[in-house]
């Protein structure tokens, strides 16, 4: 699997709006089918994703372009082939008819006819070039589209429920197979966990319309086989209706249908499920507290020691400030000697003490006194400005934005391991430049703790996002994003 997105499906939502005129005015969102999903189809990706029928369908038509979501954005790289036995049932037309039809979006001339003739000859096709689509059987029209699957070339190829109707899952895996070794991407929508145990190897579980579980192919079938061991604990209608309630809360949150999940909680609590015990205990503390310094005051105790003089406060201010708290500095862009060595930027620094114009900052042992305009200085604690990553990717190059994924995977892993999987032009102790690609990682010891990469070109952030100074630290979901307005780059750590 290379690192090459063919499809993205980003924040994808989609609800039916209510058909009742009345429910519209009174503010009914109708029925959410899919709530910010998330999808990346790799180039040599078999991707599995389990639902059931009604959400996969919405979200294969989202995918494929028929449906436009509410919410969200669908990027493809490239031809989509999406194939739904359940979409041709009704066709009243011939097989050739049809055949003829699809081909002509994707072949044309001499390829057009060998595809045709190449069809021809399988039994399955021969044999009923001349019946309806509508008279053949479900299997029969499952193992029609799978052939002419295996002759098309596109980027990207959706199977919806092929496991279903398919008695041969030997064949359906040797075509899946051939794709994934010619670098498509293939999206496996099944309804059934047993295909994507077999052919995936990556899996994405959705559920009430959310993405439930994102990963291994493993873990994910761990967690799927868990949630049926406990569904199938259920012994009677009121346990059915609690299984699961916070994924039917949470598919319809900001929505009025959530008031219904509401009601069904105070109907089955009892007054003692009601009573907040942490309000109580907080409000006794309070009281205790409010109580005791009325005490304090009218006794007249004071806790408060002898006033230092107007000397000691003197001497005090002029001492160096040393905290406790872990801080940190980056190097800034014109680098900086520590013990005789020239660091690149976004060197990690650790700082050991400051004072009013500088920070005494360690490197490999190595103490050395800067001013704070030489550094830039880091303190995970601090309350940086929060953004959305996927706000701040739209900033970055489009390298980052195809790739983040794969790249950022290294982050807060061994140095030996990327050093395996990663060809370097530069590599040194600090840090290494990917050969190709302008991407940066940042050593911290044998981790890499960072990973440095360009800004779009004409980059708009400082003016989208009002910034004002030269360096900026924003926290994202899972870590930070450091952007340089002057070099026009970026800086990401993964706590």
């Amino acid at each position: 699997m290379k690192n090459k997105i063919l499809l993205k499906g980003l924040d994808l939502s989609y609800s039916k709006e209510a058909k009742d005129f009345k429910k519209r005015m009174l503010g009914d969102a109708g029925t959410v089918h899919l709530k910010n999903i998330n999808i990346h189809l790799y180039e040599g990706e078999v991707l599995g994703l389990l639902s059931d029928a009604d959400t996969l369908f919405y979200i294969k038509e989202v995918l494929s372009g028929t449906l436009n979501p509410v919410t969200g954005k669908v990027k493809a790289n490239g031809g989509i082939l999406s194939l739904d036995v359940m979409d041709h049932i009704n066709n009243p037309f011939t097989l050739n008819f049809f055949i003829e039809e699809l081909l002509e979006e994707y072949k044309s001339g001499k390829q057009f006819a060998d595809t045709i003739e190449h069809l021809h000859n399988k039994a399955v096709i021969r044999n009923n070039l001349n019946k309806k689509i509508k008279d053949l059987s479900r299997k029969q029209l499952a193992h029609i589209l799978l052939e002419i699957s295996a002759l098309i070339d596109v980027e990207v190829i959706i199977y919806t429920n092929f496991h279903e109707h398919l008695d041969d899952l030997m064949k359906f895996r040797s075509v899946v197979n051939m794709h994934e070794n010619q670098g498509r991407g293939v999206l496996l929508l099944e309804t059934s966990l047993e295909p994507i145990e077999k052919m995936a190897n990556y899996f994405t579980w959705v559920s009430y319309g959310q993405t439930r579980f994102e990963g291994s192919v493993e873990q994910g079938v761990e967690n799927y086989n868990k949630y049926l061991r406990e569904k199938s604990m259920i012994k009677n209608v009121e346990q059915e209706a609690l299984f699961d309630l916070e994924w039917k809360r949470r598919v319809y949150e900001d929505e009025m249908y959530s008031e219904n999940f509401k009601r069904l909680g105070k109907q089955q609590a009892s007054i003692l499920d009601n009573i907040n015990i942490r309000k109580i205990i907080v409000t006794l503390v309070l009281a205790f507290i409010m109580v005791l310094s009325a005490l304090v005051i009218f006794m007249n105790i004071s806790f408060i020691g002898e006033s230092p003089t107007f000397t000691e406060e003197q001497q005090n201010l002029e001492k160096t400030v040393t905290s406790d708290r872990l801080s940190y500095a980056f190097v800034d862009r014109d680098g900086l000697e520590v013990g005789g060595t020239l660091l690149p930027q976004y060197t990690l620094l650790e700082v050991t003490a400051s004072d009013e114009t500088t920070y005494t900052v360690s490197h490999n042992g190595e103490e050395t006194t800067v001013s704070r305009d030489d550094v830039i200085y880091f303190n995970p604690a601090s309350l940086y400005t929060e953004e959305a990553f996927m706000t701040l990717l739209e900033y970055t190059s489009p390298v980052i934005q195809n790739n983040y994924m794969f790249y950022s995977n290294y982050l807060n892993g061994s140095r030996e391991f990327l050093e395996q999987n990663i060809t370097f032009d530069v590599l040194d102790e600090n840090h290494g430049s990917v050969a190709g690609i302008p991407i940066t990682y940042h050593f911290s010891g044998e981790t890499v703790f960072s990973m440095e990469f360009e800004g779009a070109e004409n980059n708009s952030i400082a003016e989208d996002l009002s910034l004002t100074g030269e360096v900026t630290v924003f926290r994202v979901g899972d870590g930070f994003m450091i952007y340089d307005s002057v070099e026009n780059n970026w800086n990401y750590l993964i706590r």
